[in-house]
């Protein structure tokens, strides 16, 4: 409860009796054999506390053994109903600092949404064989054969695990949208009539699963729009440009979708979109995102889990700190125009990366790819006005 809402209530009632004595933090240690569960000890006192005391493992059987671990003392003023991100050593005063910047990901942001839910991937997400013309044959998990159906309704379809920094993977997935853009901008249920005369093939395939369809969520699905997702989130933004990023990765994996074209699901393995402010530019946006500044901030403030995995949902990533770019400064200005050109650089590098067919040039290609990026965090360094010190505290970091 330390970071989601729902924890809000109990953290505000902790917070105002000053109870919190003691915390032993075990992060995504696993304590229980047999369950994944993430654990910590919280010690209460009846009496107000003027500090508590905050003891991170990250090594159990070491904890156990050797009584090893990171402690610290920290004053009860930073408990709130707020999230609860406290931060031990060097590290606290860093992201005290970036704690202060205003601005956050929110602030510049149209939208962050989650992706898709359909409540029957298997029926309505499929396998791309072959094309021939304006058909694509597919094979149906549900029905384990293939079909050809129109490729008007199939759009890529993206797991968490194929967007990587600046990049995101080939994807043979693809699934049905059987929505159609309404001239007002919404989305709309394509008729039955429309289906059977422009979309048979598409629809003789829904029409062999239409059983499941209508028996999802307890038979919600029974009437005319059985062939429709449970679910009507991101219908009318998951075909516009937008910034991907999976709900959970080992480190900061956001990346480019320029024509709308890339889909993606909600929950597990799946992400969330964003949608930039047509006043900011998506290119600097997505350097900082990127950077090793933000990964930072995000890592100590998210959700770790076992494996090295952080959470990059929506409640943790709009809280990013962004640093503003004032145009009247002709230095930031240029900073911030380089930052552009090189994420542009960046795309570029990564697509002739994945054309690449012998291994010099794909070498070659790489070792561009981290001159640039590593260019990029320099450049973050400075907008975000970071000490030597602080850099290099993140580099030791990110090299661990």
């Amino acid at each position: 409860f330390f970071n989601a809402q729902y924890g809000e209530s109990i953290r505000k009632l902790i917070a105002e009796g000053k109870y919190l004595h003691k915390i032993v933090h075990f992060g995504d240690q696993q304590v229980f054999l047999k369950v994944s569960t993430y654990t910590c000890l919280l010690f209460l006192r009846k009496s107000q506390q003027s500090d508590l005391e905050m003891e991170k493992v990250t090594d159990l059987i070491d904890w156990k053994n050797n009584h090893n671990s990171q402690t610290g003392i920290i004053n009860h003023s930073l408990v709130s109903e707020s999230a609860w991100n406290f931060i031990l050593g060097e590290d606290a005063k860093l992201f005290a600092k970036l704690q202060q910047i205003k601005s956050r990901l929110e602030d510049v942001t149209e939208r962050i949404f989650q992706g898709i839910k359909t409540s029957a991937d298997k029926i309505y997400i499929v396998e791309e064989l072959s094309r021939e013309d304006n058909l694509i044959q597919v094979f149906s998990k549900q029905k384990q054969i293939a079909y050809w159906l129109e490729s008007n309704l199939l759009h890529p379809l993206i797991k968490g695990g194929d967007s990587k920094r600046y990049y995101l993977s080939k994807t043979n997935k693809l699934i049905i949208f059987p929505y159609m853009l309404k001239n007002n901008g919404s989305m709309e249920l394509i008729s039955m009539n429309t289906f059977e005369s422009e979309y048979p093939l598409t629809w003789n395939y829904l029409l062999d699963n239409k059983n499941y369809l209508e028996s999802r969520e307890n038979n919600k699905m029974l009437g005319e729009n059985w062939y429709g997702y449970s679910r009507f989130q991101a219908l009318n933004v998951m075909a516009l440009p937008k910034i991907f990023t999976p709900d959970i990765a080992t480190g900061s994996s956001f990346t480019w979708d320029k024509t709308g074209e890339i889909f993606f699901t909600g929950g597990v393995a799946g992400g969330y979109g964003i949608l930039v402010k047509s006043i900011y530019s998506w290119e600097y946006i997505l350097a900082l995102l990127n950077s090793k500044v933000l990964e930072f901030y995000l890592k100590k403030s998210s959700t770790s889990m076992r494996g090295g995995y952080y959470s990059f949902e929506s409640r943790f990533i709009r809280n990013l700190p962004i640093k503003i770019i004032d145009n009247s400064q002709i230095i930031e200005k240029q900073k911030h125009d380089l930052i552009v050109n090189l994420v542009q650089q960046m795309l570029d590098l990564h697509q002739q990366l994945n054309q690449a067919n012998t291994p010099p040039s794909k070498k070659m290609i790489q070792q561009q790819i981290q001159a640039t990026d590593r260019q990029i965090n320099q450049l973050v360094y400075e907008i975000y006005e970071l000490t030597d010190a602080e850099i290099t505290m993140i580099e030791s970091i990110e090299s661990t």
